[in-house]
């Protein structure tokens, strides 16, 4: 059977249950609560609606995967990405996408969503010319739109990618994306003339109908590469396992076993009685009347017959305990993945280098993957600064995820050199703000102007004796 234009192929479908779990256990509480028996199964396979909403909501949510999530961000984040390109470049990196993102926005929304599914699409777009007017200047393009553009993709939304030959060498030949909540797909191929090709596909009359056919040129001239990147950490065309989810699936456990130990409070918190012998009384008609038997101070149970007989159960805790070391357990895999989020510090006897140990683990799994996402998002971005003006761009993102602020030895060295003429200003201060004694925003000239501006706003100072 042919595939259809707007369907996922095989490989890539059967990953959208897995992105669909971690990108809810990441989402919180709500998100998981909202979906119900798909994570949370009944206590009993008869429970009515009311009573599994009810055990729903007594179910505690421990938010580990988002707590992760979270605090990786933070560290990749944690200072500014670097940036350097051209002057046009950078005056359009603050309108990165059609919808007004700047770059350093864009790569944190590629950092999340890869961090979640591993699999996630960027695509540098230009408008047709034959849509503006024939003549512009500078100051009309950027007011109408006549721009490159980067476009961002979920995994879900990614349909196809096929690498091929082109010439002699292999790249992308064919992609597939979804668009428009789903009524349009977007085909990027390499044509039979080698030339980059777009066709546009609009959801009409139950199917899907091309409706659009172009080829994109750079310069007046057709592309000979499709220029869409594929963010994820194996350079893979397929889909991989996330950075998140095994804490997503270690978060879903504990979930479940939190509903284990709710449901044992709950049915165990007061002594169960079991009553035998009974015979329901029943009213006029022949229905049985439901008797009430409350379980408070001063109750008295009268029966009317002295065969019945009335037996307490009093609840062991030792399968609560069970469940409760069991979630331990998990909390405990859970911190070996995000120790320094989650994990508290521990006290002595855990020696200060296992901690380190632990640490540098954590960091160096993260480093590896933000120097890997990185390098992707440096690639797209690189497309599209050629596009602006021929000129590729550098983009780096921080590595730096532990503040370790410059010595007071070590500033005072680097402030003796400059008085020594062994080190210029600059260099000091570029070393400060490395070492994070001064704002990565610092200005000399700035704070040239501040220092001239005091001095002549203070007072004058008469001489000794006067």
């Amino acid at each position: 059977m042919a595939q259809q234009i707007n369907t996922p192929t095989p490989e890539i479908e059967k990953w959208h249950s897995r992105w669909q779990r971690n990108r809810d256990f990441v989402d919180g509480e709500e998100a998981v609560k909202s979906k119900g028996e798909l994570y949370l199964p009944k206590v009993r396979v008869d429970d009515s609606f009311a009573e599994y909403h009810a055990h729903l909501q007594r179910t505690g949510f421990f938010p580990a995967a988002f707590k992760i999530a979270q605090g990786w961000m933070g560290l990749i984040f944690r200072k500014d990405p670097t940036l350097t390109a051209s002057p046009r470049a950078q005056l359009l990196a603050g309108l990165a996408t059609r919808d007004g993102l700047t770059l350093d926005d864009l790569s944190a929304w590629f950092v999340r969503e890869t961090l979640i599914t591993n699999f996630t699409g960027a695509l540098v777009d230009h408008p047709s010319r034959e849509a503006f007017p024939a003549t512009m200047s500078a100051a009309d393009e950027l007011r109408l739109g006549f721009r490159p553009y980067l476009a961002r993709y979920t995994a879900e939304n990614i349909l196809e990618v096929k690498r091929g030959f082109i010439g002699m060498q292999i790249g992308l030949v064919h992609v597939r994306l979804l668009e428009d909540d789903g009524k349009q797909v977007r085909e990027l191929l390499i044509n039979d003339a080698g030339q980059y090709e777009v066709r546009i596909h609009r959801e009409a009359n139950g199917g899907f109908k091309q409706v659009e056919r172009y080829v994109p040129k750079q310069n007046g001239q057709p592309l000979s590469e499709i220029p869409f990147v594929l963010l994820n950490t194996e350079d893979s065309i397929t889909p991989t396992p996330s950075l998140l989810e095994n804490a997503v699936g270690l978060n879903h456990q504990h979930y479940q076993l939190e509903s284990q130990l709710a449901a044992a409070i709950h049915l165990t918190q007061a002594p169960i009685a079991t009553i035998t012998g009974y015979e329901p009384a029943k009213d006029d008609d022949g229905n049985e009347i439901v008797a009430n038997w409350p379980i408070e101070p001063g109750a008295v149970w009268e029966f009317p017959s002295k065969e019945v007989k009335v037996d307490w159960h009093i609840y062991e805790p030792k399968g609560q305990e069970l469940v409760i070391n069991k979630m331990r357990d998990l909390k405990d895999a859970l911190s070996a993945i995000g120790h320094s989020i989650l994990a508290p510090e521990k006290p002595a006897p855990e020696a200060a280098e296992t901690q380190l140990i632990r640490r540098a683990a954590e960091n160096a799994m993260l480093a590896d993957f933000t120097k890997r996402i990185a390098s992707r998002i440096e690639r797209a971005y690189s497309k599209w600064g050629v596009w602006i003006d021929g000129q590729p761009v550098t983009y780096a993102l921080n590595l730096d995820f532990v503040p370790q602020p410059m010595a007071a030895q070590q500033a005072t060295l680097l402030s003796n050199m400059v008085t020594a003429g062994q080190l210029s200003l600059r260099t000091l201060h570029e070393a400060l703000k490395q070492g994070e004694l001064m704002p990565l925003d610092f200005d000399p000239e700035v704070e040239a102007q501040r220092i001239s501006e005091e001095q002549i706003d203070l007072p004058p100072i008469a001489p000794l004796g006067e």
